[in-house]
């Protein structure tokens, strides 16, 4: 028996996880080999600070419409005499990006469909990121402690559920498109 037969008869959920864990293996190469590339390395940096700084265009952009006075200093936000919000490397949301993109490009689904649904998963993760530190930064001009058990506990269980519900609404996406051409044969 070949190894691509023995593939196929594994279990869907077997596959599955044997994808996903091939995926995530690859980022884990990817990042320890080609970050050691200069121009990888200036490129990836780069589109890591891009998202950094649109993060924090946007964040100011909300917050001065929401009437607050914001002192901003590169990609440090501040309302006031609050001890305010620096926006660093992980709040871009790289890894959670990748991990989204991932999980809907190794389950099952047409090409077509994940080039669209990938993207709005990436949109909302990056729409989050950007409520987050809005939030973050009105919350440390009223009650700094609440600030640090928000941040690491309360947004990441949020973004987490997010990804998981957004996994879930492309299981269901499938299922009905299958249900529909089941439908439309019989």
């Amino acid at each position: 028996m070949s190894l691509l037969q023995r593939y196929q008869s594994l279990s869907p959920s077997t596959r599955f996880l044997l994808r996903a864990f091939s995926v995530y293996a690859l980022w884990e190469l990817c990042n320890s080999i080609l970050i050691k590339n200069a121009s990888f390395k200036s490129f990836w940096l780069g589109m890591r600070n891009g998202l950094i700084e649109n993060i924090v265009d946007v964040s100011e952009w909300i917050i001065r419409i929401l009437g607050y006075d914001l002192l901003r200093d590169g990609v440090f936000l501040k309302i006031d005499e609050s001890p305010g919000v620096l926006v660093g490397p992980a709040c871009a949301g790289f890894g959670l990006m990748f991990a989204f993109t991932g999980l809907i490009l190794v389950y099952e689904g047409s090409w077509r469909k994940k080039l669209w649904f990938i993207p709005t998963g990436m949109a909302g993760i990056h729409l989050i990121n950007i409520l987050r530190i809005v939030i973050l930064t009105i919350m440390s001009n009223y009650n700094y402690r609440l600030v640090e058990f928000n941040h690491k506990y309360v947004f990441n269980t949020l973004v987490y559920v997010f990804l998981f519900l957004m996994w879930v609404a492309w299981v269901r996406f499938l299922e009905r498109d299958q249900k529909k051409k089941q439908g439309s044969s019989d």
